[in-house]
C-alpha cells in the first residue's frame, strides 16, 4: 500500500510540474530569485520538498514563488476551486508572513489566529472565508480545529506549506494533519506538500533518523544547497555576491566565578520579609544570578522584582472596610492581601536604604541625559540612565561573564552607529537583568537596549515581564520595530528571538548561554547577515590540558586567543580598577550554562548532518539547468524508515456511501469515526480535545468549573514473553505480568451522557483516548454535537439563544477580532436605564402652530384640561393642616393612598410613634388651563418650592405634567388671583437709615446671602453693621434643630464621612472671612450691597434658620436624631471660640440689605416641606400601579411597590425578602413544567433546562423584553434633586439674588470693570473697587436631573424573582402561576395546575409505547448477528453501552 501511494504521488507531481512552464509563473508573479532559490524552486515543483536553509537565507520566497505558481495554475484550470494553506507555529509568524505574501504576490491573502473567536465559527463563516481568499495563512492548529470539525477538507488545499517544518513531531498539529487527514485523503486530492526549516536536528536522535524522521512525517524529500562546496563559495551564492562571507564565528572564554557571599539586601528581605511569595521567589533564584552576574546582578533581580510587587498590588482591588488589619502569624499573603502590603512597605524601605534611587528611577521621565544623542526610546532605561555609575565601581560585583560580555560591547564604542546585536540569554529575568547592567553603567552609554520575552506558562507563576508597560506581544513588537529604525543597537533576548520573529539583520550576535540544540544554535547564528558579522559563543574556560585533548572539528568556532583576550582586558583596564581582592574560591558551573565540551557536541551533530548530505549527494546527484548543485534525499531512504520506525498509516479512503450516516475503520493508531455529510473526523487524538469542548459549552457559572472526569482501572494480566523482549531483557523465559488499564469517564450531570467505560488498553494514554473516543461518538449519535462536531444547545433554547445573541462576540467576517463580553444578569454588568413617569404626569403631545415672529412651525402649549385634586397636608410641629391643590395633566387612580412617616418627628408623642400616615388626594374634578394661566401657576410653584428646598425651579411648557395651585375660598378650584399676587412684593427690608426694625422680630424673611432660605428674625443687632469683625455668624448650622435629609442606619458610613468632611471643608472657608461685606463677595451677591457710607450704621439682624425635615419616606433611627443635636451644639461652641473682640452671641446674621419680607408664615412651610417627599412616594406608587396594570398581576400596589423598589432607595421596603420567596417559587415552577414536559429527559438535561429558566441571564432577558427596567425604583431621596412629578421641572444652579429681593442699589457694571470681573447678569458688583473679585462665569442652563439612572442587571433580573414572591403572598400558589404566566417564564399553555396532570400522563403513555418498540429493535438485532469480528466488535460494544 505504502508504495502504491508513493507512485502514485510520484506521478501526480510529475503532472503537476509540466503543465505551466515555470519561468512563465516567475516572470508573471515579478520576483526576481538568486540562482539556489530558483534550482529549489524547481525541485519543490518537482515533488513533495522540505527545503533546509539557514535563517535569514530566503526560504520564504520559495514558499512565495510556489503559492504565486499554483495560484496561476488554478487560475488557468477549470476544476474545483482550492486554496494554498501556509502554516505557521506561532502567531506573530501568521501576520508576518501573511504581510510578506501579500507583498509579492497578487493574491488575496487572509491571516487566522485562535484570537478571532475561530472556533466558533459555523460552515457558513467558514465557507465564505474560503471563497473569498486566495491564500490562508493561520496557525497549525486553527488548521487542525477546522479539519477534524468538517468546516475545511484537505482535499480543497492545493498547496500546504509548513514553516519551521522540524517541529513536526510526537502530537505536534503538524504531524496529527498529515496522519489524521493527509494520509487518508485520496491520492489525487492530496495537497502539494512543502516544509522549510533550518535544521531538521533532534537532540534525541542522529542526523540520519532526524532526517528520515521528518521526511517521513511530511512525506516529502529533504533538499538544500550543496553543503559539499567551501564555506565562501557558498555564502556568497547565498548571500549575494557583493557581500562577504557568512558570520566569523568565535568563542571567548570567561573565568568560572568566584564563591559571592549574598549580598546584604538579599540578607535583609529574607529576615524582613522571608514569608511574603515574592521574596520567597527571588530568594530561590539569588544563588543562580548571583553565580551568573555576580552581587550587582541580585540587588537589581531584587529592584525588578519589587516593581512587578508594587505594580500588581496597585493593580490589586482594595481590600474590604471589614478586613481585619492585624494577621494571624501563620496567614500567608494568598490569604491575607493587608500582610502583603505590609511586607511591601517593609521590603520597599530596606530596598531605598541599600539601593538609594535606583528604585524610584524607572518612571515615565523625560528628562534626557545632555550626553546622548539619541534618545533611548524606552522611558524605564531612560530614567535608569541618570543614575549610570563607573565600570570600575561594579566590576567586582559583576561575574567574570559578565564582564567578559561588557568587554566584548566595549569594542563598539567608537562605531556605535553601526551596532546592531542580539544577545542570546536562556532565562527571562537574567534578560531583564542584563539590559538593566548595561544601561546602568556609565561606559555604555552608546548603548540602547532592549528584551525580547516569550510569554510565561500560566501555571509558572512568573512574574517576568518586558520593561516596557502593556503585554509582552505589545511590547515585543515595539521593541522589533525601533531595533528596525535604529533606536536600539542592542537586543537581549531568550530562544523565541531564533524564529517566528522579523527581525532585521544583525552584525553581532552572541550566545551568552549556551545553545541546548544544534538548531538553537543555527538559527541565532542565521540571524547575524550582514556584511562583517560576529557570531560569538560564551563558554566557561577551558582547562589547558584539556583544550589540547580535545578533538576539535575543523568546523567548530575557534577560541578567542590570549592576545586578543589580554587586549580587551588591556583595553578595560584604562576605564577599570583593577580587582584587588579575591571574594572567594571559585565555584562550580550552574547545569544550565553548559561548557566548551557541550559546544563541540554541537558542532559535531551539524558535522553529521554535512557528512550525510554529502553522501546523499552522491546517491542520489541532482543537478539544475544553471549548474546549481540541490542536494535532494533519496526517496526510498525515508520510505523504508517510515515503514520500519514509524506508523505511517497509508489506508484506503473511507466509503462514503449516501446510505450511512457516519463510517468507523481502524488503523495502527486506533480507530476512526468520520461523520459522511461533512467529512468531520473523531479520531484518537481528537477525542479528548471534542469531549472538552463539549462540556465547556454546557450551561455553568463562575463557581463551579465543568469538566470531564477520568478515573483509570488497572488490570494485570500474565503474558508470556516474546522473543525481542528476551533478547532484550537477555534473561530466562518467566512469565511478566503486563498491566492493562481500562478508562472511565464522568461527564457532568448535564450532559447528555453520563458516564462512558473504554475497552482494555497497555497504557493509560491509550485508555484515555479510547474511552474519550467512544464518548465522542456517543454524544455525536445521540445529538448533543452536530456534524460539525460542534455542541448543539436544547431545542427548547435554540431560539432564545439566537434572539439573545450578541454579533460582535463571534466574528463572521476574515480577520474580524472578538468583541469584549459582559457577563450577562451579573452584578458588575452595569447600564444606563430611562426613568420612567407615571402617565398621570405625562403632558399631551403639544400641537404645532405658526411662530408669530419667524412664522415656522413649532410645537407650543395650548389650552388643555388639568385634573385638581386637593391635598391636605399636616406637620407634626403645626396646630392645623394646610390645604393646596395639586394639577395633574391625567386622572390618577381612585385608590391612591400615600404613606409617609410624619408622626415620628413629633417629640410630644412618647414613645416615639412609627406608623405611617396615610395622605389621601381629593379629587375637585377637571379645569382647562389656558397659556396665561398657565404660567401664573409654574410661576406660582416655583416659588413654592424656593420657599421648600431653597432651590429655584424652571419649566419646559412643553413638558410640564404637574402643578401647585392656591385652594379658593369655597374650596372647589384655584385663586388664580391670589397664585399671581402672593409673591409679588420682594423689596429689601431696609428703608432708609431712621428705620426702626423691632416691629420685624418673630417675623419671616428670605436671605439672599443664603440662597433665599426663610429664617425667623430673633433679635436687632443696632451696635454693629456688614464692615464689623463678626466671623461667628458665619457658623451657619448654629440654630439648625434636626438634620435636613436623615438616612437609616443602613447607610454607608463613608458617605456620611465624606459629606462631613465637605461641611467642616465649607465652614473652615466661613470663618476665614471677616466682615459680611466681603462675605457677599463670596456669595457673588456684592452688586446689591450699597455703598459704605450707606451701609455704615445700619444694624445687622440675628435669625435663626426654621428647622425642616425633608425624609419622610422612612424610619430614621433614634440614634440619628439624638446626635444632630450634639453636632449642633459642638458647632456652635467651636465658632464662638474662633470670633474674637466681638461681645456678641453665637448665631446667624444678616443685613436688611440683603433680605425681604416672606408673605408665608412658618406653619405653612413646615406643612408644605411635607410635598418633597409626598411627590416622591406617589409618583412611586403610580409606577407600582402602572407595573401591576401591564402584567395584570393579583397583587396590591403596596405590594408591588416593595417588589420593585431596590435597596439603594433606602426607603421603607426592599424587594429581597420578596426575591428570596420569588426564587424559589420560580424553581418549583419550572421544576414541574420541565418534568411534565420532558419525560425522557434525565436529571441531567432538567436540571440544565432549569438552570436556563432561573439563571439571571434569562431573567434578565425576560425583565428588559417586558420593559421592567425603567420602573424600578432606585434612587434615593436627595433634597437637591426634588421636583414637582413630571419630565418638566428642573432645577436652576443658583437663585439670583434680584429675583430673591429687589435692591434699589442694584447697578451694572461699566463694560471695562465688567471684563475682568464676574459676567453674570446677577452678581456683577457694585461698590469699592478693592472688593471685585475675578471669578468664573456662573452656570446659567437649567440642571436636568432624574431621567436615567445607572442599575446592575441583576437588579434587573432580581425583579422577576421578586414579582413572583408577590403574588405569592397576594394571590397565593394559582397567583404565583399565572405570574409566571404573565412574566414569559412558563408558556401561555399552562392555564392552572390540573393543566400540568393531563399533560403528565399523555406524555406518559407515549413513552410507553416508544420504549416497547425500542425493546423489540434491539432483539432483532441480536438474533441478526452472526459470528464473525464484526459481530464480535458490536456485542462488545453493546456490553460496554450496558455498563454505561
Amino acid at each position: 500500500m505504502l508504495e502504491a501511494h508513493l507512485d502514485t504521488a510520484s506521478a501526480m507531481d510529475t503532472t503537476l510540474a509540466t503543465d505551466t512552464e515555470p519561468a512563465t509563473a516567475l516572470e508573471k508573479s515579478g520576483l526576481t530569485p538568486r540562482d539556489y532559490q530558483l534550482a529549489l524552486f524547481h525541485q519543490a515543483l518537482r515533488s513533495n520538498s522540505i527545503v533546509m536553509l539557514e535563517t535569514g537565507t530566503g526560504k520564504t520566497l520559495v514558499a512565495v514563488m510556489l503559492i504565486e505558481w499554483f495560484a496561476q495554475r488554478a487560475a488557468a484550470g477549470s476544476g474545483r476551486r482550492k486554496v494554498r494553506v501556509f502554516l505557521n507555529n506561532t502567531v506573530a509568524l501568521v501576520h508576518q508572513q501573511a504581510r510578506v505574501i501579500g507583498d509579492n504576490t497578487a493574491q488575496t491573502v487572509h491571516a487566522y489566529v485562535g484570537a478571532m473567536g475561530l472556533d466558533e465559527w459555523d460552515e457558513t463563516a467558514w465557507t465564505r472565508t474560503w471563497a473569498r481568499a486566495d491564500v490562508l495563512v493561520m496557525t497549525h492548529q486553527v488548521l487542525l480545529n477546522a479539519l477534524r470539525s468538517g468546516h475545511a477538507r484537505i482535499s480543497d488545499i492545493d498547496l500546504l506549506v509548513f514553516d519551521e517544518a522540524h517541529h513536526a513531531r510526537g502530537s505536534h498539529p503538524y504531524m496529527l494533519i498529515m496522519r489524521e487527514f493527509y494520509d487518508h485523503c485520496a491520492p489525487n486530492d492530496r495537497p502539494h506538500i512543502f516544509g522549510m526549516t533550518a535544521s531538521p536536528l533532534n537532540a534525541h536522535q542522529s542526523a540520519q533518523a532526524s532526517v528520515h524522521h521528518l521526511q517521513a512525517s511530511l512525506d516529502a524529500s529533504m533538499c538544500t544547497v550543496d553543503l559539499t562546496a567551501d564555506q565562501s563559495s557558498r555564502s556568497k551564492q547565498i548571500a549575494g555576491s557583493d557581500q562577504a562571507a557568512g558570520p566569523s564565528a568565535v568563542c571567548y572564554e570567561y573565568a568560572l566565578p568566584p564563591a559571592f557571599a549574598p549580598t546584604p539586601l538579599t540578607t535583609a528581605l529574607e529576615a524582613a520579609c522571608g514569608s511574603a511569595k515574592v521574596v520567597v521567589r527571588g530568594l530561590r533564584t539569588a544563588p543562580v544570578i548571583l553565580a551568573l552576574l555576580g552581587p550587582f546582578g541580585v540587588d537589581q533581580m531584587w529592584l525588578y522584582y519589587l516593581r512587578q510587587w508594587h505594580r500588581a498590588a496597585a493593580l490589586r482591588p482594595a481590600p474590604s472596610r471589614n478586613a481585619v488589619t492585624s494577621a494571624l502569624p501563620d496567614a500567608t499573603v494568598a490569604d491575607d492581601p493587608l500582610l502583603d502590603i505590609a511586607y511591601l512597605k517593609s521590603a520597599l524601605e530596606l530596598a531605598r536604604a541599600h539601593c538609594g534611587a535606583l528604585l524610584d528611577a524607572v518612571s515615565d521621565n523625560e528628562q534626557i541625559l545632555a550626553t546622548e544623542t539619541v534618545v533611548h526610546p524606552v522611558p524605564q532605561l531612560r530614567a535608569l540612565g541618570l543614575h549610570r555609575r563607573p565600570w570600575a565601581d561594579v566590576r567586582a560585583q559583576l561575574s567574570p561573564q559578565v564582564n567578559r560580555l561588557l568587554g566584548i560591547l566595549l569594542q563598539w564604542r567608537d562605531r556605535p552607529t553601526e551596532l546592531r546585536g542580539i544577545v542570546f540569554v536562556g532565562r527571562r529575568i537574567t534578560v531583564v537583568l542584563l539590559a538593566y547592567v548595561v544601561t546602568l553603567i556609565a561606559e555604555f552609554d552608546f548603548v540602547r537596549a532592549d528584551v525580547l520575552l516569550g510569554a510565561a506558562l500560566k501555571q509558572s507563576g512568573s512574574i517576568d515581564r518586558p520593561i516596557r508597560s502593556g503585554s509582552v506581544r505589545t511590547a515585543n513588537q515595539l521593541t522589533l520595530a525601533d531595533f528596525a529604525d535604529g533606536r536600539l543597537n542592542l537586543v537581549f533576548a531568550t530562544q523565541v528571538a531564533e524564529e517566528g520573529v522579523d527581525i532585521q539583520p544583525c552584525n553581532l550576535v552572541i550566545r551568552f548561554d549556551m545553545p541546548k540544540t544544534a538548531t538553537s544554535m543555527i538559527q541565532s547564528r542565521g540571524r547575524a547577515r550582514m556584511p562583517g558579522s560576529q557570531f560569538i559563543v560564551m563558554v566557561p574556560q577551558v582547562d589547558p590540558e584539556l583544550k589540547q585533548s580535545l578533538d576539535v572539528p575543523a568546523s567548530a568556532a575557534p577560541l578567542a586567543s590570549e592576545e586578543v583576550l589580554s587586549a580587551m582586558d588591556a583595553d578595560a583596564s584604562e576605564l577599570i580598577v583593577p580587582e584587588s581582592q579575591v571574594m572567594g574560591e571559585s565555584q562550580t558551573l550552574p547545569e544550565h550554562q553548559g561548557s566548551y565540551t557541550d559546544y563541540l557536541r554541537l558542532v559535531r551533530l551539524e558535522d553529521c548532518l554535512r557528512d550525510w548530505c554529502r553522501a546523499e549527494a552522491l546517491v542520489n546527484p541532482t543537478t539544475t539547468t544553471d549548474s546549481t548543485n540541490i542536494i535532494v534525499s533519496s526517496g526510498p531512504a525515508h520510505q523504508e524508515y517510515g515503514r520500519m520506525h514509524y506508523n505511517l498509516r497509508i489506508d484506503d479512503s473511507p466509503s462514503t456511501e449516501l446510505e450511512e450516516l457516519w463510517v468507523e475503520q481502524g488503523d495502527k493508531q486506533g480507530r476512526i469515526y468520520t461523520i459522511v455529510s461533512t467529512q468531520a473526523r473523531i479520531t484518537y487524538m481528537s477525542a479528548v480535545p471534542t469531549v472538552h469542548s463539549y462540556v465547556q459549552h454546557l450551561p455553568q457559572d463562575q463557581l463551579c468549573k465543568l469538566q470531564p472526569i477520568f478515573d483509570f482501572e488497572q488490570v494485570a494480566q500474565s503474558k508470556q514473553p516474546t522473543v525481542s523482549q528476551t533478547k532484550k531483557t537477555k534473561k530466562a523465559k518467566i512469565p511478566t505480568h503486563n498491566a492493562l488499564f481500562r478508562c472511565t469517564i464522568t461527564l457532568p450531570s448535564n450532559a447528555a451522557v453520563r458516564r462512558v467505560a473504554g475497552p482494555l488498553m497497555p497504557n493509560k494514554r491509550l485508555a484515555k483516548q479510547a474511552a474519550a473516543y467512544r464518548a465522542a461518538k456517543k454524544l455525536h449519535q445521540l445529538g448533543a454535537i452536530d456534524d460539525n462536531l460542534s455542541p448543539i444547545a436544547d431545542p427548547e433554547d435554540e431560539a432564545d439563544q439566537a434572539a439573545n445573541k450578541d454579533t460582535n462576540a463571534k466574528p463572521t467576517e476574515p480577520n474580524a477580532k472578538p468583541a469584549s463580553r459582559k457577563v450577562k444578569g451579573a452584578r458588575s454588568s452595569t447600564d444606563t436605564y430611562d426613568i420612567a413617569v407615571a402617565p398621570a404626569f405625562v403632558q399631551p403631545k403639544a400641537l404645532t402652530q405658526p411662530d408669530m415672529e419667524s412664522g415656522e412651525m413649532a410645537a407650543k402649549y395650548s389650552p388643555r384640561t388639568w385634573h385638581l385634586y386637593l391635598l391636605s397636608l399636616h406637620h407634626p410641629s403645626t396646630d392645623s393642616p394646610s390645604q393646596i391643590v395639586f394639577a395633574s395633566a391625567h386622572r390618577m387612580p381612585a385608590d391612591i393612598s400615600v404613606p409617609l412617616f410624619v408622626n415620628q418627628f413629633n417629640a410630644a408623642i412618647e414613645p416615639r410613634d412609627t406608623s405611617a400616615t396615610i395622605f389621601r388626594p381629593k379629587y375637585l374634578g377637571s379645569q382647562v388651563l389656558d397659556q396665561a394661566q398657565f404660567d401664573i401657576l409654574a410661576q406660582f410653584s416655583s416659588k413654592i418650592f424656593t420657599r421648600i428646598i431653597f432651590m429655584m425651579l424652571t419649566w419646559n411648557e412643553l413638558e410640564v405634567g404637574s402643578l401647585l395651585a392656591p385652594l379658593n375660598a369655597e374650596g372647589t378650584g384655584i385663586d388664580f388671583e391670589f397664585a399671581q399676587s402672593c409673591f409679588d412684593d420682594r423689596s429689601i427690608v431696609y428703608q432708609d437709615s431712621t428705620t426702626d426694625y423691632s416691629s420685624l422680630v418673630g417675623t419671616l424673611i428670605m436671605d439672599a446671602l443664603d440662597h433665599g432660605r426663610v429664617k425667623i428674625v430673633e433679635q436687632v443687632c443696632d451696635t454693629i453693621d456688614i464692615y464689623s469683625d463678626l466671623r461667628a455668624y458665619h457658623s451657619k448650622k448654629a440654630s439648625s434643630d434636626l438634620p435636613e435629609n436623615p438616612q437609616p442606619d443602613d447607610m454607608d458610613s463613608d458617605d456620611g464621612c465624606m459629606v462631613a468632611k465637605k461641611k467642616q471643608k465649607s465652614t473652615k472657608t466661613r470663618l476665614s472671612v471677616k466682615t459680611m461685606a466681603k462675605w457677599t463677595d463670596v456669595k457673588r451677591i456684592n452688586r446689591i450691597r450699597p455703598a459704605r457710607e450707606i451701609a455704615t450704621g445700619v444694624p445687622l439682624f440675628k435669625v435663626r434658620n426654621i428647622s425642616l425635615v425633608y425624609n419622610y419616606l422612612t424610619i430614621v433611627p433614634q440614634s440619628i436624631l439624638s446626635s444632630a443635636y450634639v453636632e449642633d451644639a459642638q458647632e456652635t461652641s467651636n465658632a464662638a471660640k474662633v470670633a474674637t473682640g466681638a461681645a456678641f452671641p453665637d448665631g446667624l446674621y444678616t443685613s436688611p440689605f440683603f433680605c425681604a419680607r416672606e408673605p408665608m408664615d412658618s406653619a405653612t412651610i413646615a406643612n408644605l416641606s411635607l410635598l418633597p417627599a409626598f411627590f416622591m412616594r406617589l409618583n412611586q406608587l403610580l409606577l407600582a400601579y402602572e407595573v401591576k396594570k401591564k402584567l395584570a398581576l393579583p397583587v396590591q400596589v403596596q405590594t408591588v411597590r416593595e417588589a420593585i423598589t431596590s435597596s439603594s432607595a433606602n426607603t421603607d421596603v426592599c424587594y429581597e425578602r420578596l426575591e428570596t420567596l420569588g426564587d424559589s417559587v420560580l424553581k418549583y415552577i419550572a421544576s414541574v413544567m420541565l418534568f411534565v414536559a420532558y419525560p425522557d429527559a434525565h436529571e441531567g438535561i432538567l436540571t440544565t433546562r432549569r438552570g436556563r429558566i432561573i439563571c439571571n441571564a434569562n431573567l434578565f432577558d425576560l425583565s428588559t423584553r417586558l420593559k421592567l427596567p425603567p420602573y424600578i425604583i432606585s434612587q434615593t431621596f436627595v433634597k437637591r434633586d426634588v421636583r414637582l412629578p413630571g419630565r418638566g421641572w428642573h432645577r436652576m444652579p443658583f437663585i439670583p439674588a434680584k429675583w430673591i429681593c429687589m435692591s434699589p442699589f442694584f447697578k451694572a457694571l461699566s463694560s471695562t470693570e465688567s471684563s475682568n470681573t464676574e459676567t453674570s447678569e446677577d452678581a456683577k458688583s457694585l461698590g469699592d473697587a478693592d472688593l471685585a473679585v475675578p471669578k468664573k462665569q456662573l452656570p446659567t442652563e437649567p440642571i436636568v436631573v432624574g431621567t436615567t439612572r445607572m442599575l446592575s442587571e441583576k437588579t434587573v433580573a432580581d425583579i422577576i424573582e421578586s414579582l413572583l414572591g408577590a403574588s405569592v403572598c397576594d394571590g397565593g400558589i394559582n397567583g404565583a402561576l399565572a405570574a409566571a404566566r404573565a412574566l414569559g417564564v412558563v408558556d401561555n399553555g399552562w392555564t392552572c395546575w390540573s393543566s400540568f396532570a393531563s399533560v403528565w400522563r399523555s406524555n406518559m403513555a407515549a413513552r410507553k409505547r416508544k420504549m416497547a418498540q425500542l425493546s423489540n429493535m434491539r432483539t432483532e438485532t441480536i438474533a441478526a448477528t452472526t459470528e464473525s469480528q464484526e459481530a464480535n466488535d458490536l456485542l462488545q460494544e453493546m456490553k460496554l453501552d450496558q455498563s454505561d
